[in-house]
């Protein structure tokens, strides 16, 4: 089975893969980068060639006689022509100021042109970038919320956040710089290009310079990337720690632990600082250090030229071109290393981002599917659930959260131990115990939050382990303990399990709950926003709204985690009865501590370390004197 948290693949041929889908709009990209590239010759000859020589031949001439000057000339390294150009005939100085007026057009010409497709260049790879930032970011969410519970519950939810939002930013901005570096490709491979044909022996010694750069860029490229993984785990603790602020503010205040918390996240931003500082030390030396080399490299270049020039070898249009040339391919060459900078950077958030999406999501995790060919939607694997009567068998079930690197069971002290028991339709079981005994993990095997260790789960003689995943969870509604309730309308929170219950079944789902009375007294009534996790309700009105979306999702089989525990005794009474209609007819399996709401169960169990110690009624279970009848008594005392 493949593992569902690491699977070991080279970052950088993954990373590249990635792009593949969008190859088209690179290459586009790349066009318009050439043309520009072109046009950026197109001007140095002009310039420094065609004028240049140009002015040497009229520069005092009388025009007794006709001057003959030619632009677009290539000469090769010999003094041989490469390309003899074209001819303009100049009689007189008015024509030879047209001339040069005509060469001052066809610069801003092409400099037009050189910033049209500049722009082109930039907006194609700007999408490009948006482009992958939104794809990376569903893929992402939907790993998240496909994963196992045993998977996420390893995992901090800061560290998450950031893999999604900085990680993802980091990417998306080398995309987009990806413009740049695609220009200066481009550029230097077309400079050179041209370079080898005017004069092959220079080219060739300005390139010895080249290796050496290579090896400079990444040499501290490597560097950068170790900077880089940690300023992003430094940024997953301190997302963590601003979570657990937020979330627990009442009790650091409470506990005037307000120093203390600005002193661990001082530690945390100091780390980050540090780490930063050190990639930024990294970053800045790099193009300084490029044009150090890159003005040797010239200075080399310009020193011959200039000997071969004073020695009548070399025209002096042909000078100025070609030193213009070098010094034009080693400017890009500095921006490859400014952008090898965040490419490093950016390798290292995909590490991080591939570590989230090498998730293996639920529905794969009985299955031999690569993680990383990302599901377009829910498997069709398994059996479907129809005409449920709602006989819930247990058979022998053993569950340990311990698990290795291939989420596989390893040995370790159960939580849920050798479990057998029938539910059948329409009974009512409450499991009751001391806190941590595996009551709530017992509830949650059978939604298949957690696959069983050993045994297997059966629902009208199916196992649930053949079953679709979204089958078997729209066959049970659950209360949870831990009421949440999302940042929306009342109305769309009860119709959350339920999105295409009209207004009418929602409002009666409510009145069942005993939730409709509070809701009109509110002046926005089903309309009001709630606030985040429901915080502008007290406890009682969350769990309420929590029961009554369970109400309107009408499944066969109930799952209620102490969902009363939030509510005071006069409202715990007041849906008492609901909660009776609703388990009617339905198998029911109720975990609580409040004697009242276990009394008139069909059948109790009572575990304790994982076990079933007893299994009753409320009244046989008394007179048994257990452990039962203890938590009773512990509980009238």
């Amino acid at each position: 089975m493949l593992s569902s948290k690491k699977i070991k693949n080279p970052t950088f041929p993954r990373f590249a893969r990635y792009h593949t889908r969008y190859i088209g709009s690179i290459l586009l990209a790349a066009v318009c980068a050439l043309v520009g590239a072109v046009c950026d010759l197109g001007v140095l000859q002009l310039i420094l060639h065609d004028a240049v020589n140009a002015l040497e031949t009229v520069s005092g001439n009388a025009f007794d006689e006709p001057v003959s000057v030619r632009y677009f000339q290539r000469e090769g390294s010999e003094g041989m022509l490469a390309f003899d150009g074209f001819e303009v005939v100049l009689t007189d100085g008015s024509e030879a100021l047209k001339y040069f007026l005509w060469l001052l057009g066809g610069v801003l010409i092409l400099v037009f042109i050189k910033g049209f497709f500049v722009y082109g260049n930039d907006y194609v790879m700007a999408r490009v970038g948006h482009k992958l930032a939104f794809r990376l970011r569903n893929d992402l969410y939907q790993r998240i919320v496909s994963a196992p519970l045993g998977v996420l519950r390893e995992e901090r939810t800061g560290d998450l956040m950031t893999r999604i939002t900085d990680d993802v930013r980091v990417w998306q901005t080398l995309v987009a710089a990806m413009a740049g570096i695609i220009r200066a490709v481009v550029v230097v491979v077309c400079f050179v290009s041209v370079m080898l044909i005017t004069s092959f022996k220079l080219t060739l010694l300005v390139l010895l310079f080249l290796p050496l750069i290579a090896y400079l860029i990444a040499s501290i490229g490597k560097r950068i990337r170790g900077a880089s993984t940690e300023i992003q785990q430094q940024s997953a603790d301190i997302y963590s720690q601003l979570k657990e602020t937020f979330s627990g503010i009442k009790i650091i205040k409470s506990f005037t632990s307000e120093d203390a918390e600005t002193k661990r996240f001082r530690s945390i931003n100091w780390s980050q600082y540090c780490s930063a500082i050190r990639r930024a030390r990294f970053a800045a030396l790099l193009p300084p250090t490029i044009e150090w080399l890159g003005t040797l490299g010239i200075a080399t270049v310009f020193g011959l030229c200039c000997w071969r020039v004073i020695s009548g070898q070399l025209p002096i249009g042909w000078f100025f071109n070609y030193v213009g040339m070098v010094s034009y391919m080693f400017k890009p060459i500095k921006t490859i290393g400014n952008v090898n900078s965040a490419l490093q950077q950016c390798l290292a958030s995909a590490e991080r981002i591939f570590y989230l999406l090498d998730f293996q999501g639920e529905a794969d995790q009985q299955t031999d599917k690569d993680p990383h060919d990302l599901p377009t939607e829910k498997s069709t694997d398994g059996i479907e659930l129809k005409n449920i009567r709602g006989t819930v068998t247990f058979q022998n079930v053993s569950f340990s959260y311990a698990q290795d690197s291939e989420n596989r069971q390893i040995p370790s002290k159960p939580v849920i131990d050798n479990i057998t028991f029938e539910a059948k339709p329409g009974e009512v079981f409450a499991l009751v115990g001391p806190s941590g005994s595996g009551k709530t993990t017992l509830l949650n095997l059978l939604l298949r939050f957690y696959e069983v260790g050993s045994g297997q789960i059966l629902i009208d003689d199916v196992p649930i382990s053949e079953v679709k995943l979204a089958s078997l969870r729209q066959s049970i509604a659950l209360v949870p303990q831990d009421t949440f309730l999302f940042d929306g309308t009342i109305l769309e929170n009860i119709g959350y399990g339920a999105p295409s219950a009209t207004d009418e079944a929602i409002v009666e789902a409510a009145k069942r709950a005993n939730a409709h009375e509070f809701i009109t007294r509110i002046p926005e009534g089903y309309a009001t926003p709630i606030g985040e996790a429901g915080m502008k309700l007290s406890g009682g009105e969350q769990q309420r709204l929590s029961i009554a979306r369970a109400l309107l999702k009408d499944a066969p089989i109930l799952v209620l985690d102490e969902a009363t525990s939030s509510l005071d005794t006069q409202s715990e009474a007041l849906i008492q009865d609901s909660l009776a209609n609703l388990m009617e007819g339905r198998t029911s399996f109720i975990i609580a501590h409040r004697l009242s709401t276990v009394v008139r169960a069909d059948k109790i169990l009572v575990i304790k370390n994982g076990k079933i110690l007893e299994t009753g009624t409320h009244e046989t279970l008394l007179a048994k004197g257990g452990l039962y009848k203890k938590l009773c008594e512990m509980q009238l005392s």
